[in-house]
């Protein structure tokens, strides 16, 4: 049931996220005048963890039925996503000071291009 409903389940949460982090960085005041930057709620930081691995959940299924060693790439994936994480936290700590509020506007733009990517793929791939 779950891997018929994914994407579906992933695009809406993205662009949910995504329009509400757009709308938050509008809504703002200017940059001179910005209060310094609020951290993002644990149920929003949660959200957007299940929203981003839905796709992961599918190819975890969908490897347990190839012959693979689970292990190995178990420790593939959660290495690269160990060090993208860490350099977008890094990245997004340098640039969203001299961004502003326009950081919060971008990331939602990734967050609303990463939900449009994944029901590409799922038509077109």
């Amino acid at each position: 049931f779950v891997l018929e409903w994914n994407h579906w389940i992933a695009f809406v949460l993205l662009i949910f996220l995504g329009g509400r982090m757009i709308i938050e960085g509008i809504r703002g005041g200017s940059d001179e005048d910005e209060t310094p930057l609020r951290r993002h709620s644990f149920w929003l930081l949660v959200t957007t963890a299940i929203a981003t691995s839905l796709d992961a959940m599918a190819v975890g299924v969908g490897l347990a039925f190839l012959q693979v060693n689970i292990i190995a790439t178990a420790l593939a994936i959660g290495c690269a996503t160990l060090i993208m994480s860490t350099l977008g936290m890094m990245i997004g700590r340098f640039i969203g000071p001299m961004l502003g509020k326009r950081a919060e506007i971008l990331g939602g733009v990734v967050l609303i291009g990463i939900g449009v990517q994944i029901l590409w793929t799922h038509f077109h791939g």
